[in-house]
């Protein structure tokens, strides 16, 4: 097998014949023209892997032919070199501005040549490969790009449909993860009795790992909201559930809730999570007072036998509540300051009277609030108001 295609170009047949004979002895596939006119047409029947041409030649110059070469998006990685009598730095300028990739000057020895073309084939092997992983690599990146695609779409499909409404409550989320699909997810799931589950989680990591075990989160907690019981008892099975099922770096915090309407109040687990926000009356839109619902816990999947508590707190007709990851509020600005709850509070004091209004203004002003930073961690907002 060949080792490649050479097109030698030369009026001097003689030149021709000698480099010819070194060449195909070496193990190279030789094509022959007398002008550049020839060598497109030799070009037309097989293309060369290098072209060694003469430059001053009749019909087509060397200087001409390397152009068109060159020019031709189909030929334009043909390695090109000129042979030329002109002597001096000026010519090998000259023909290397035209577009000729080397010059040998003339005259020459055969040798010399067959060792600047062995090296030659040794660069072009080199970017052929270089071609090769380039094109698996896009092709990967254009495989990888569709999965991840389909894995936020799936991940999409994970939360719940807006608008959002049931056992006495309506809700909407905005949803921004930082790399197309991230770690953070939520529910809220009406009850038999009336009351409403609802659940805000954030996953430690980015990307396709963390998008994974939220969707474990998601499932384990509509499986412990099935079992029934309250927050504290849904805590404790998540947390066996992601320390059986993930590895020890692994961890979520959450924030679990149950409303229940005949009692005007929420009990809910705070591990490790964003403390939301209460907004008394909320719902009414305009300047409203808000509290925090507070409570410490330990991250869920740490260790099995990890202790949590549950906490209680009102929450009546009208009032509203603003769960949220700590992306929103963790953005450091170029004063190295960040929105914090204290910030996000203030947005909340005023806001649309709609679920889905307030929560395009508060994710609007703490873009603003940020400018320019951007979000880099992934953002979950759930607006959530009871209704009267």
């Amino acid at each position: 097998m060949a080792k490649g295609v050479v097109l030698v170009v030369d009026d001097e047949a003689p030149i021709r014949d000698i480099l010819s004979f070194y060449l195909k002895r070496a193990g190279y596939q030789v094509l022959t023209a007398a002008n550049g006119a020839e060598a497109i047409g030799e070009m037309g029947r097989l293309k060369p892997d290098l072209i060694i041409s003469d430059l001053r030649m009749p019909e087509m110059s060397g200087d001409e032919l390397c152009k068109r070469v060159k020019s031709d998006p189909a030929t334009q990685d043909i390695y090109f070199i000129i042979l030329s009598a002109l002597d001096g730095t000026a010519s090998r300028i000259g023909s290397l501005s035209m577009g000729a990739d080397d010059m040998i000057p003339k005259p020459f020895h055969a040798q010399e040549v067959l060792a600047k073309v062995d090296s030659t084939f040794r660069l072009i092997g080199m970017q052929k490969e270089i071609k090769r992983q380039n094109k698996e690599l896009t092709a990967f990146q254009e495989r990888v790009r569709e999965e991840m695609e389909l894995a936020a779409a799936l991940q999409m499909g994970l939360l719940p449909k807006l608008p959002g409404e049931g056992g006495g409550v309506r809700y909407t989320h905005c949803y921004l993860p930082a790399a197309g699909i991230g770690g953070d997810i939520y529910a809220v799931l009406p009850l038999a009795d009336g009351s409403t589950a609802m659940m805000i989680a954030d996953v430690s990591g980015h990307g396709v790992t963390a998008a994974l075990i939220s969707a474990m989160v998601k499932t384990s907690f509509e499986n412990q909201v099935r079992l029934g019981g309250e927050p504290l008892a849904w805590a404790l099975g998540m947390n066996e559930d992601l320390c059986r099922s993930t590895l020890a770096e692994q961890f979520a915090t959450a924030w679990l809730g149950r409303l229940d309407p005949a009692t005007d109040r929420i009990r809910y687990v705070a591990a490790g999570h964003c403390a939301p926000l209460r907004i008394v009356r909320g719902s009414r839109g305009g300047l409203q007072r808000s509290e925090v619902l507070r409570g410490k816990g330990f991250m869920l999947g740490l260790d099995a036998q990890l202790p949590f508590m549950e906490h209680e707190a009102e929450f009546l007709p009208e009032d509203r509540l603003v769960l949220y990851t700590d992306g929103l509020v963790e953005v450091e600005r170029e004063d190295r300051t960040m929105l914090e709850e204290a910030g996000l509070r203030r947005i909340c004091a005023e806001l649309p009277a709609g679920a889905e209004e307030a929560a395009t203004t508060i994710i609007a002003q703490a873009r603003t609030f940020n400018a320019p930073a951007p979000f880099v961690d992934d953002v979950t907002l759930v607006v959530l108001d009871r209704r009267a």
